[in-house]
C-alpha cells in the first residue's frame, strides 16, 4: 500500500508541475489578455490558438482526461473540444472554490454528469473525474479570474489500487487530505467509514453498516496527505491462519516428538560417552592414575575410551619408569659433578704434610697446608649440602689465604647483614674464586684486586666475584655465554653429545649447572668483562630458595 502510495505521489506531483507550467506560460496569458466580457472574432482567435497549446500538452497523458480554461470576464468555459458559455458564473461552486484558493492547487469532485452540445459528459462536470484548478498567471498579483482546470481520471486511480484486494470482499478507498474520495473499489453501495483510532493504521473493530468484524488498514503519505485504506471482513484475514494454525500444532507436536529422540540419541550416543572421557580425565589430573573406562562400545567412541585406557595405563608407566629415572639421573648429576670438585682423598695427606712442617720448622709451608687443610675439611663438610653465605665466605677465606701466598693481591669481602645467614650450595662460589685468581690476577702485572659481596635485590640473592684482572676479549666472553646458554635445569645439558664430560670451560658448566639443577630456570650466572678491563661474576639465586638460619657468627665487611 505505501508503494502504492508513492506511485500516486510521483503522478500527482507532475500534474501540479504541469499545472504550474500552464498557469505561467506566457503564450498562454497573451492569448487571454485581451479579451473583455464581450467576445471579439480576435478574442475567438485568441481561444483557439490556446485551445491547441492545451491540446499539445495534454494528449499523451493518461491521467488528464481533457484541459479546459476558463475566462471569467466572459463565462466562456474552452476545452479541446470547444467551448461553452456559462451565464451564472458567480453562482458556479467550482469558480469560487478557485478563487478562494488563490492561485494554490485545489480539488473539485462533480457531483452529477452535464452533458455538452454535442451529446457528450463533460470532462469539467463528470462524476468519474477529480478536477484539479488554479488561477492563471501566479507570478502577477492582479491576476484575473481565469482558471485553468485538468480533470484527472478517476478510474486510473482505481486501476492502481485494485492490484492490491486481498480477496473479492475486500474494499480499497483513495481519500485527499480533508477526506474527499478520490477512488475506490465499491463506492457506490458503500461509504467510507470514519477513522475513530487517528494513532493506528490498523484495527479490527465493527463498523456501522457491515453485519461483522472488519480489518481496516490504511497507509498515509506524508507528503501530499491522501491516504489509501483497506477494509476487509475478519474471517477473510484468519480463515486460512486457522487452517495454517491446525498443521502448525501438528507441526510442532512431531517436532517435539522428534526432537526427544534425538536428544535421547545424542545423550546415550554422544554425551554419555564423552561425560565418561571427561569424569576419567579429571581423574587423571588429581592424580588417580590407575583409572580406567569400562565399556561395551564397538564404535569411534569405543576406540576413543580404548586409547583413553592405554594412554592412562603408558602414564603411569611412564610416572613409574622414565620420570623416576630421570630423577635419579638428575641426583646422580649433582653427586658427580660436586665430586669432581670434592676432593677429598687429601685431606689426611694435608694433616701429614703440616705435621712435618712444624717439626721442621716451616711456618710458612705449615701455614699453607693448614689453610688448605681447613678449605678441604670444609668441602667434604660431613654431608652437608648447603652453607650460609657467611660460612660460604670463611671457607672462600681458606682458598685466598693458600692463594695469597702465591700470588701477591688485595682481597676485599662485604657482606649484607640480610644475607649472611641464607643458605646456598657449597662449593658453589669457589670455582669462580678460582677462575678469578688463576686468569683474570695471576697474568695481570702491577696492582690486583679481587673483591666478592653478597647482597640482597628482590627477587634475588646476588653474590659476586669481581676482579681487575686481564679480562677476555669480545669474542671470548660471546662463545662462552652461548656455551653456558646450553645448561637448563634438566640437567642432562651439561654433559656432551657423545656423553663424555667437557674440559673447557668445566668450571663455568659446573656452578651454572648446579644453580640450574638445585634452584630452577630463573637462577642464573651472569659474566661481565673486557680486554684489559676485568671479569665480574654475579650469581643470582632466587630469594625464596634460600634459608635463613636462626642463628651464625656476625660477619662484617672487611678488608685484607
Amino acid at each position: 500500500m505505501l508503494s502504492v502510495m508513492n506511485y500516486i505521489d510521483l503522478t500527482m506531483q507532475g500534474v501540479y508541475e504541469m499545472s504550474s507550467v500552464l498557469a505561467n506560460d506566457p503564450d498562454l496569458q497573451r492569448n487571454f489578455e485581451h479579451a473583455g466580457d464581450r467576445l471579439t472574432p480576435e478574442s475567438i482567435l485568441d481561444f483557439q490558438k490556446a485551445t491547441k497549446q492545451l491540446i499539445s500538452v495534454t494528449s499523451n497523458n493518461q491521467v488528464i482526461s481533457q484541459a479546459s480554461l476558463f475566462h471569467y470576464d466572459s463565462g466562456t468555459l474552452l476545452s479541446t473540444t470547444g467551448y461553452q458559455k456559462e451565464e451564472r458564473k458567480e453562482e458556479l461552486e467550482w469558480v469560487q472554490q478557485a478563487i478562494r484558493a488563490n492561485g494554490r492547487v485545489t480539488f473539485y469532485f462533480p457531483q452529477e454528469n452535464r452533458y455538452d452540445a454535442n451529446g457528450k459528459v463533460d470532462p469539467v462536470y463528470s462524476t468519474n473525474n477529480m478536477v484539479v484548478m488554479r488561477l492563471i498567471n501566479l507570478l502577477n498579483p492582479q491576476r484575473n479570474k481565469n482558471i485553468l482546470l485538468l480533470p484527472l481520471k478517476k478510474d486510473y486511480f482505481t486501476s492502481l489500487i485494485e492490484s492490491l484486494l486481498p480477496s473479492s470482499s475486500a474494499q480499497l478507498f483513495l481519500t485527499t487530505e480533508d477526506g474527499q474520495v478520490v477512488a475506490g473499489t465499491r463506492t457506490k453501495d458503500v461509504q467510507l467509514p470514519i477513522w475513530q483510532d487517528e494513532d493506528r493504521d490498523i484495527v479490527i473493530r465493527e463498523i456501522p453498516g457491515y453485519d461483522q468484524r472488519m480489518l481496516m488498514v490504511r497507509a498515509t503519505s506524508k507528503t501530499s496527505g491522501w491516504t489509501l485504506t483497506m477494509i476487509q471482513p475478519e474471517k477473510d484475514v484468519f480463515q486460512q491462519t486457522k487452517q495454517l494454525q491446525l498443521w502448525i500444532y501438528m507441526i510442532i507436536a512431531v517436532s517435539l516428538f522428534i526432537a526427544i529422540w534425538i536428544s535421547w540419541f545424542v545423550y546415550s550416543g554422544i554425551t554419555k560417552p564423552i561425560n565418561q572421557v571427561v569424569q576419567a580425565m579429571r581423574q587423571i589430573r588429581i592424580g588417580k592414575m590407575d583409572t580406567q573406562i569400562s565399556h561395551q562400545r564397538t564404535d569411534e567412541f569405543g576406540y576413543v575410551m580404548d586409547s583413553f585406557n592405554h594412554m592412562a595405563m603408558e602414564q603411569r608407566h611412564l610416572i613409574e619408569d622414565v620420570y623416576e629415572k630421570q630423577i635419579m639421573l638428575i641426583k646422580t648429576e649433582m653427586k658427580l659433578l660436586q665430586s669432581q670438585i670434592n676432593p677429598h682423598f687429601l685431606y689426611n695427606t694435608l694433616d701429614s704434610i703440616y705435621s712435618e712442617a712444624i717439626l721442621n720448622q716451616a711456618d710458612d709451608i705449615g701455614e699453607m697446608v693448614m689453610n688448605l687443610s681447613k678449605f678441604f675439611r670444609f668441602s667434604l663438610g660431613k654431608g652437608k649440602e648447603v652453607y650460609t653465605v657467611s660460612e660460604t665466605f670463611e671457607h672462600i677465606r681458606y682458598y685466598l689465604n693458600v692463594q695469597q701466598r702465591r700470588f701477591d693481591f688485595n682481597i676485599s669481602f662485604h657482606l649484607d647483614e640480610r644475607v649472611k645467614h641464607m643458605k646456598i650450595l657449597k662449593l658453589l662460589l669457589q670455582p669462580v674464586v678460582e677462575n678469578a685468581v688463576l686468569h683474570g690476577l695471576e697474568k695481570k702485572s702491577g696492582h690486583k684486586e679481587l673483591t666478592i659481596s653478597a647482597k640482597a635485590r628482590d627477587p634475588y640473592l646476588i653474590v659476586e666475584v669481581k676482579d681487575n684482572g686481564i679480562g677476555m676479549p669480545e669474542n671470548r666472553l660471546a662463545y662462552i655465554g652461548q656455551e653456558l646458554a646450553k645448561i637448563s635445569a634438566k640437567g642432562s645439558d651439561l654433559l656432551m653429545p657423545e656423553g663424555q664430560t667437557p674440559t673447557e670451560l668445566f668450571g663455568l658448566r659446573n656452578v651454572k649447572g648446579r644453580l640450574k639443577l638445585h634452584y630452577g630456570d630463573s637462577a642464573e650466572l651472569d659474566i661481565r668483562s673486557g680486554s684489559g678491563e676485568g671479569t665480574s661474576v654475579m650469581l643470582l639465586i632466587p630469594l625464596d630458595s634460600s634459608i635463613v638460619t636462626d642463628h651464625g657468627r656476625e660477619d662484617g665487611s672487611e678488608t685484607t
